[in-house]
């Protein structure tokens, strides 16, 4: 017996309960990225960590996360207004992402 697929929700309504949660769990998460933001520069103790490409990446993606954040938020309402309901939630990935790239290098090559 096969198991039907299960459905995706698709449509004005998840979409805008999507985007009001993401963006709430943004607006909480920028005051801890201060603190990290603030503990980042420690990256560079090591003489060499500036010469350490994984160190610089890792530091680059901390410090562009409440701009790339602001940016997903201002687009995914862009595109939720003009009805690209998929988009308007994937766009909310972008900061989850970029942050995420940055740790991907400093586990693979980091000490």
């Amino acid at each position: 017996m096969a198991e039907a697929p299960i459905p995706i929700a698709r449509g004005r309504r998840p979409a805008l309960i999507a985007n009001i949660v993401i963006h709430l769990l943004y607006g909480l998460s920028l005051p801890v990225w201060y603190i990290i933001s603030m503990f980042s520069v420690m990256l560079f103790d090591d003489p060499n960590a500036d010469q350490f490409p994984p160190v610089l990446i890792l530091y680059y993606s901390l410090q562009s996360y409440p701009y790339v954040t602001v940016a997903a938020i201002v687009i995914s309402w862009v595109l939720y207004m003009r009805r690209r309901y998929r988009w308007a939630v994937l766009i909310n990935l972008l900061p989850v992402a970029v942050v995420a790239a940055g740790f991907v290098p400093m586990l693979i090559w980091g000490q």
